[in-house]
């Protein structure tokens, strides 16, 4: 989490600075901020789907089916990770990170990221939302039969 919230601190940082048009580099940097924002969380991801689920996704898509997974109970073993609404919009952030990295940099659109950078802050509350309640669930007298 420290991870994200210093990559929030960038974004906040670099729209504050940004002109009507932003510059190529700072497309550039924006796009990724972006990049780095949905790398962590899937990290995170990860981790629930290894050590919880003992059940990461393998194959071509396994990104947009890791991301499914934790909008999804796992048995009896946990509740979703995240909520549907949250799901949804961190497909859009994974759509982004896939055409970031096949793509030249002097390609990205403002037009593009802009509603990506602009809800950043938005979408990071939501995931430390969602990861309480999870973590709340975890820790709770239910979770270990108590």
């Amino acid at each position: 989490i420290k991870n994200l919230d210093r990559l929030e601190k960038e974004m906040k940082a670099l729209l504050s600075s940004l002109g009507e048009e932003p510059t190529l580099m700072e497309i550039r940097a924006s796009a990724s901020i972006l990049h780095d924002f949905y790398s962590a969380l899937e990290k995170i991801f990860e981790k629930i789907a290894l050590i919880i689920d003992n059940n990461l996704p393998k194959g071509e898509k396994w990104h947009i089916e890791l991301l499914s997974q934790m909008a999804k109970p796992s048995a009896d073993i946990r509740p979703p990770v995240i909520t549907e609404n949250l799901f949804e919009k961190l497909k859009e952030y994974l759509k982004f990170r896939h055409l970031f990295r096949n793509i030249y940099g002097f390609e990205l659109k403002w037009e593009r990221i802009k509603p990506l950078v602009l809800s950043m802050s938005e979408v990071f509350d939501d995931f430390k939302k969602n990861i309480g309640k999870f973590l709340d669930y975890l820790e709770s007298d239910k979770q270990f039969g108590k």
